[in-house]
């Protein structure tokens, strides 16, 4: 995955803002209303003609669900100048008007997005706040750091990203868009510690959609980290419950389905990012469409491995097979060769043993006959006759391991 293509996912989704505007409610704690000032400035609307002053009566009449939309496109108007002036009119208006801080995270992050995508520079995080802040320097602070950290994490500025939220924490009493930044900056930086930022940024009392969105997308990126995938479909999960749905949700779990190798499921989530994505964000439905591509191509070459697995562990069982074969043959030939030898030395030391009997047995008889033969003739041919029965005895004596000895050739020779 390229890092454009990373980039260019985490777009806000604008439609989300301007159907439900922003997880705002009723018993919200609003930003209380600043007293009117007369240093307040007035700034034109290029779009309508109006004033500053017709803006505010446009919001003050108008339903709580759209005021978010309507300063977001009032806004953006004026987001590219370098200027960078819309971050302290929407910290302003966001007093003048009573936003809650979810809506102003809404708002912030669209704005951003804006922003970064028209080229305009980062934000000062060391930039003075304007003296008509008054008693809301805090709430002007806190947009700016909205918008810087939302810049940032954007643009993968990881090391950036955590030298400025480490300082916000601090600063802004462990605010849980702020703690996602921590978190994100350090799950990018694979730190040791950024699943527990995580985990405090997702259960902050704080948080909503714009924070687990933040959260989600630094769980994409952190592939060190342990069920990374199981983390992000739970996550998502809680979005999904939550109401908290639109393309960039279904494309995470998309991502994450397709790193349990659960391809089918992870095809028809990316398909339904796919079908949510508005009209005209060209960039962003090119990378919806590579990470399509990538689920099929994964798809692909599992099944390809699967089949090469199959293939090789047949070869390796057929090769096996036929060793165990050629070296039960040659065991069954040893042993039958070792039967032989043991067999033939055995019928050897019988024919032996059997001339030996048959020698001591002649030996006997011709001894009786010397002994009882009474004159000198007779004897001489007792003695002609033992000598005689001995040299046969050692002539069959030789034949008969001669005749082993080569029949022993013989079998060897085959």
């Amino acid at each position: 995955m390229t890092e454009r293509e990373s980039q260019q996912s985490d777009m806000p989704d604008n439609s989300a803002v301007e159907t439900n505007d922003s997880d705002s409610s009723p018993d919200e704690e609003r930003i209380p209303l600043e007293e009117e000032s007369s240093t307040d400035e007035t700034i034109s609307v290029e779009a309508s003609g109006a004033s500053m002053d017709d803006i505010d009566r446009l919001l003050l009449d108008a339903p709580r669900n759209q005021r978010s939309s309507l300063i977001r496109d009032h806004l953006a108007e004026r987001v590219g100048d370098d200027s960078l002036e819309w971050i302290d009119d929407l910290a302003r208006r966001a007093a003048n008007h009573g936003l809650t801080i979810h809506e102003v995270r809404s708002i912030v992050t669209d704005l951003a997005w804006i922003s970064r995508d028209r080229g305009e520079r980062l934000p000062s995080d060391t930039a003075p706040v304007p003296s008509s802040a008054g008693e809301y320097y805090e709430l002007f602070r806190l947009v700016r750091s909205y918008a810087l950290g939302q810049r940032l994490r954007f643009d993968f500025k990881f090391d950036s990203l955590r030298d400025v939220s480490q300082h916000w924490l601090s600063e802004f009493d462990n605010d849980a868009l702020i703690l996602s930044f921590v978190a994100f900056a350090a799950l990018g930086l694979r730190l040791p510690h950024g699943l527990d930022l995580y985990e405090r940024a997702i259960n902050a009392p704080d948080a909503d959609r714009r924070t687990r969105h933040v959260c989600l997308a630094g769980m994409w990126l952190a592939y060190h980290v342990e069920g990374q995938a199981e983390k992000m479909l739970e996550l998502s999960g809680q979005m999904m419950a939550k109401g908290e749905i639109d393309e960039n949700v279904f494309f995470r779990r998309a991502s994450a389905l397709r790193k349990l190798k659960k391809y089918e499921q992870a095809l028809q989530e990316i398909d339904h990012a796919i079908h949510m994505l508005g009209i005209g964000n060209n960039a962003v439905h090119q990378d919806y469409v590579r990470e399509r591509e990538s689920i099929i191509l994964s798809m692909q070459l599992q099944r390809h491995a699967d089949s090469l697995a199959a293939s090789i562990s047949a070869e390796v069982v057929e090769r096996a097979e036929k060793r165990i074969e050629d070296a039960s043959a040659a065991l069954t030939n040893r042993i039958e060769t070792a039967q032989r030898v043991v067999s033939d030395s055995l019928l050897k030391i019988v024919e032996i043993l059997g001339l030996f009997v048959t020698l001591a047995g002649f030996l006997i008889g011709s001894g009786v006959v010397v002994f009882k033969s009474s004159t000198f003739n007779e004897r001489i041919i007792s003695m002609a006759m033992v000598i005689v029965g001995s040299l046969v005895f050692f002539v069959l004596l030789r034949v008969v391991t001669g005749f082993r000895r080569k029949e022993r050739h013989g079998a060897r020779s085959k």
